[in-house]
């Protein structure tokens, strides 16, 4: 059953797009702002905003899944697949990104990915172009790693309460004790963001990846986005110079990233068909 919900959750996730009708969070503005005003530890305020809501979906998927056949079970592990999933059109985030390149406009592209993405640490002030689209293009990476692939991988692993879980964290995570939130979506990351990383290798240039891939293994504080970045510019097949123009050199260097991160969602589809056929 949870493998038929995560398949009918992606098609509507397609269809739907940005227009999601699923993806409604003022519900959950008001329930972490109201636990922000309580008088209890950070770790409790987080464990509530966060865990309280899943272990809810818990006791209520327990009690449909001998309704009507488990129908109701898919029912609602479909509804909470899709709004574990992201926010916004990835897709045209990418697409947009391309164009500033091409047109030079890094300043923009800057401006534009941290009020979409906020992964920024405040004050960072890239000096060259060159700053600006590593900088980006490791915000666009965690955002494709986010929005489905920790998703899914919390989803097979936990069940529907898990990918809740992360898509709540993520959500709460810059107002509502963010020292705090940011080490735990470190550790909760770190398995999945290296399974990806292993992906690119696999789906990419094997040869010239596997040591990149190997010292990110190595590194055990290394963030998410620069792993990502790191292991998957190696994982890339051999780009056009930048000497004639860097923005050219960074829109084509986005288009691998994209065409990269389609055939890992695609290889890791595969793989849990397989699973699920054979196992």
């Amino acid at each position: 059953m949870t493998f038929l919900a995560m398949i009918i959750a992606l098609v509507l996730q397609q269809a739907w797009g940005s227009a999601n009708p699923v993806h409604a969070d003022d519900w959950y503005r008001g329930w972490y702002s109201e636990v922000r005003r309580w008088g209890v530890p950070p770790v409790i305020k987080l464990a509530l905003a966060v865990l309280a809501p899943a272990l809810l979906a818990c006791v209520i998927l327990d009690a449909l899944e001998p309704v009507l056949f488990g129908l109701l079970w898919i029912a609602a592990a479909v509804w909470l697949l899709v709004y574990s999933l992201g926010r916004g059109d990835f897709r045209e985030q990418m697409d947009n990104y391309r164009r500033q390149c091409l047109g030079g406009d890094f300043e923009g592209a800057f401006l534009a990915a941290g009020a979409q993405m906020g992964h920024f640490a405040e004050g960072e002030n890239p000096a060259s172009e060159e700053e600006v689209h590593s900088m980006v293009q490791r915000a666009l990476l965690y955002e494709g790693f986010q929005r489905w692939f920790a998703v899914l991988f919390w989803f097979m692993l936990l069940g529907p309460a898990g990918a809740l879980a992360y898509r709540l964290l993520q959500l709460c995570h810059d107002e509502l004790e963010p020292e705090l939130a940011a080490r735990c979506l470190y550790y909760i990351d770190w398995i999945p963001s290296r399974l990806l990383a292993a992906t690119f290798v696999v789906t990419g240039d094997f040869v010239g990846s596997r040591d990149a891939f190997l010292a990110a293994l190595q590194s055990a504080s290394r963030d998410t986005g620069e792993l990502l970045y790191r292991v998957g510019s190696a994982a890339l097949s051999a780009l056009p110079g930048k000497e004639e123009s860097f923005g050219d050199w960074a829109a084509a260097q986005n288009l691998a990233f994209s065409g990269l991160l389609k055939r890992s969602a695609g290889a890791w589809l595969v793989a849990i068909s397989l699973y699920v056929v054979f196992l």
